[in-house]
C-alpha cells in the first residue's frame, strides 16, 4: 500500500478510500472487493469528482465479483512471471515436475513476447487463433501435436496462477486444442551401426583424458549399453536407475544382471 496523504477521505464506512500520492495531483482510490483491495487512479482532481468516480469504479467491481468476472485484472505478462516464480520454487525445492522447464522456456520465449501486454481475463479464442498464426511464423513451421501439448499445459499453467490469485475466474479459462500435425517417429539404428557404434566405444574411451573425463566416457558405454540390451527408455525410467535397484543372481549355473526400476 502506497504512503497515504494525510487528507485521506475515508468512505462507505471504510470500504472505500481516497489518497493523494506524493508529487501527484490526481485522486487515488482503494477499496476493497471479495478480499482484495483494488487500487486505481480516478484521474480527478476535483475530490467531489474523484468521489463519483470512485464509487462508479467500486459498484463496476462489484458487479464483475457477483456475475464471476475476474475481480482483479491483470496484465497476462505479471501473471506469466508468477507462474515461472512459482515454478522455479518448485523445482529448487524438489517438488516440481521435470516439464516446469520446459514450461518456463515457452512461457518466456513464446507466450509473454505474444500475450504479454493483454490483460488476463481478455485472452479468448480470436486470441488464441492470432496466437497460432504467430507462433507457426516464428518456429517456420507448423509445430508437431507434441509441442502443442507442452505449449497448452504451459498456457495452462498461467490461468491457473491467474485462477489461483483471482485475476480470473476458472469459467472463463479458455478451452485449448491441438490440432498439430503427427510426429515423425525417429528412425532406429540398425544392427550394423550399433555394432560399429559399440566397437568403437574402446577406443574412444582411451583417447579421453585420464580422470573425469574417461570415466563419464567409461558411463556412457555403460548407459548405452543397459538402454540397447533392456528397452529402458531413457530420461524418465534410467534417471529413477540407481545402484540399489542393481543385482547379480544365478539361475541354473547360469548368471544373470537384475535392474528394477520404478
Amino acid at each position: 500500500m502506497p504512503v497515504l496523504s494525510q487528507k485521506t477521505v475515508i468512505l462507505n464506512d471504510g470500504d472505500l478510500k481516497l489518497y493523494k500520492r506524493a508529487r501527484s495531483r490526481s485522486w487515488q482510490a482503494t477499496f476493497n472487493i471479495d478480499g482484495h483491495w483494488v487500487r486505481i487512479s480516478t484521474k480527478c482532481r476535483d475530490l467531489e469528482e474523484a468521489k463519483v468516480a470512485a464509487k462508479a469504479q467500486m459498484v463496476e467491481y462489484q458487479f464483475r465479483q457477483k456475475h464471476q468476472l475476474p475481480v482483479v485484472s491483470k496484465k497476462f505478462g505479471d501473471v506469466a512471471r508468477l507462474a515461472i516464480a512459482e515454478m522455479r520454487k518448485a523445482l529448487e525445492a524438489d517438488r516440481g515436475k521435470k516439464t516446469y522447464r520446459d514450461y518456463i522456456i515457452v512461457i518466456e520465449r513464446y507466450l509473454i513476447p505474444f500475450f504479454g501486454s493483454m490483460v488476463v481475463s481478455n485472452i479468448d479464442y480470436e486470441k488464441l487463433k492470432e496466437f497460432d498464426r504467430w507462433r507457426a511464423e516464428k518456429m517456420g513451421r507448423e509445430p508437431k501435436a507434441s509441442t502443442l501439448n507442452t505449449h497448452n499445459s504451459a498456457l495452462n499453467r498461467v490461468f491457473d496462477e491467474a485462477v489461483l490469485r483471482g485475476f480470473l475466474s476458472k469459467s472463463h479459462v479458455p478451452m485449448l486444442v491441438n490440432k498439430g500435425r503427427d510426429s515423425e517417429r525417429r528412425p532406429d539404428f540398425t544392427l550394423e551401426e550399433y555394432r560399429s557404434l559399440i566397437r568403437s566405444f574402446p577406443a574412444w574411451i582411451e583417447r579421453g583424458r585420464k580422470g573425469k573425463s574417461r570415466e563419464m566416457r567409461l558411463l556412457l558405454r555403460d548407459y548405452v549399453l543397459i538402454l540397447a540390451n533392456t528397452g529402458i527408455r531413457e530420461g524418465t525410467e534410467a534417471d529413477n536407475l540407481l545402484w540399489q535397484h542393481v543385482h547379480l543372481f544365478e539361475d541354473k549355473g547360469k548368471q544373470y544382471l537384475e535392474m528394477s526400476v520404478n
